[in-house]
């Protein structure tokens, strides 16, 4: 079985075009307004931070009677105009009825963004301002320095009248303390050691 090389894909693509790829060439890109954008794969420490903030997360306790913590899933955005999801490096969730399904924005709670030097800019400017117009509560931005350790967490929580986040906290360590929807202390040595 040949698997097509992302470089061939079209330029823009329906939902239903996304959804007849195979799994391992969709884990390749995201779909915003309709338009393919190809994701590298990120270093490794990138993944252990999501994760181990994944597992914290989980662990904490919640303002919701039931959440599902999940790292590197699709959520969709919206699908008119133009079909968009993203796959944050980390999202809270509300618990899905249905087996196997994955959380749309309006399911979502908390988005988490790992950002190296070389996604900064679209990690504070495009995916803060596609969040905040879907209504996600609460944006995390990972900020990580040139050697992969942790700089600062910026903790957005969403104006919902404004639909844009505004600024609550800059965690610069050594602990990111969060009092909405989840609460509790994640010290930054758990991410990265």
């Amino acid at each position: 079985m040949t698997i097509q090389p992302v470089e061939s894909l079209p330029h823009s693509m329906t939902e239903e075009q996304y959804r007849q790829l195979p799994e391992a060439l969709a884990r390749e890109i995201e779909v915003v307004h309709g338009h393919v954008i190809v994701c590298e794969s990120p270093a490794p420490e990138h993944n252990r931070i999501a994760r181990r903030l994944a597992g914290a997360l989980e662990e904490l306790p919640t303002t919701e009677p039931c959440i599902r913590v999940e790292t590197d899933i699709d959520v969709v955005l919206w699908r008119v105009p133009k079909f968009t999801f993203r796959r944050p490096d980390v999202v809270v969730y509300r618990c899905l009825e249905e087996r196997g399904a994955k959380p749309e924005a309006a399911d979502s709670l908390i988005v988490v963004e790992v950002s190296s030097p070389s996604t900064a800019e679209e990690d504070l400017l495009d995916k803060k301002a596609q969040y905040a117009r879907v209504g996600i509560p609460l944006y995390l931005v990972v900020v990580l320095g040139a050697k992969y350790e942790i700089d600062e967490i910026l903790e957005f929580r969403l104006d919902a009248y404004a639909r844009e986040y505004r600024l609550h906290a800059l965690h610069r360590g050594p602990t990111l303390t969060l009092e909405h929807i989840v609460i509790g202390d994640i010290p930054f040595e758990t991410l990265t050691r």
